[in-house]
């Protein structure tokens, strides 16, 4: 059901109609570069508080650090991508937004209008997640190739324009849904 059947079949039923203000792609794309400076914030604070614990254990670079303090941050850095789906997950799980869409008035919806709740959240980081499957996609594939320079790189580069064609499909979209959008089931509107 589309969201403006949603708006007009809630006419009819218990809820006022509303009248969907889409995202535009510019507030998107803002919103976008906000959750990235969020995610590097969060890998940043998780390699420092690793790399302190070794600075620590080394006596601040006097003696050799002992093993535990290095296994312990190579655990700090590898719950970076568990982190950053967390931070997707619960955001839009709570309130539908992550901090960028919250700056930017932003929040992701069901295409029918309902909230995303625990399932949709989990459907549209799933959908993000696309974007890594077709990055390491490429990335295998210029590991395969790897005796041809040329190939490797056109591997490499396939990739990242089907990823990034995957978020302009929002510029032109008549409801600016991108590629993970279309998958979850989801839309992004505007709080008026």
């Amino acid at each position: 059901m589309s969201a403006s059947a949603a708006a007009s079949k809630s006419k009819s039923g218990g809820r006022p109609a509303t009248r969907l203000h889409y995202a535009s792609f510019e507030s998107r794309v803002a919103a976008g570069a906000l959750d990235v400076l969020v995610m590097f914030i969060i890998a940043s604070m998780l390699v420092t508080i690793g790399s302190l614990i070794v600075l620590i254990s080394s006596d601040f670079e006097r003696i050799e650090p002992s093993n535990t303090a290095l296994a312990t941050f190579w655990v700090f850095v590898g719950c970076i991508p568990p982190a950053l789906l967390l931070y997707f997950f619960i955001g839009l799980a709570w309130k539908g937004q992550t901090v960028g869409a919250s700056v930017m008035q932003l929040m992701v919806i069901r295409s029918d209008g309902r909230p995303l709740g625990v399932l949709g959240s989990a459907a549209r980081v799933i959908g993000q997640l696309v974007y890594v499957l077709i990055i390491a996609a490429g990335i295998l594939g210029a590991y395969a190739f790897r005796e041809s320079t040329a190939i490797a790189a056109a591997a490499v580069a396939a990739a990242f324009i089907l990823a990034s064609l995957g978020f302009l499909w929002a510029a032109f979209d008549r409801h600016r849904r991108t590629l993970h959008d279309r998958i979850a089931g989801t839309i992004v509107v505007r709080l008026v």
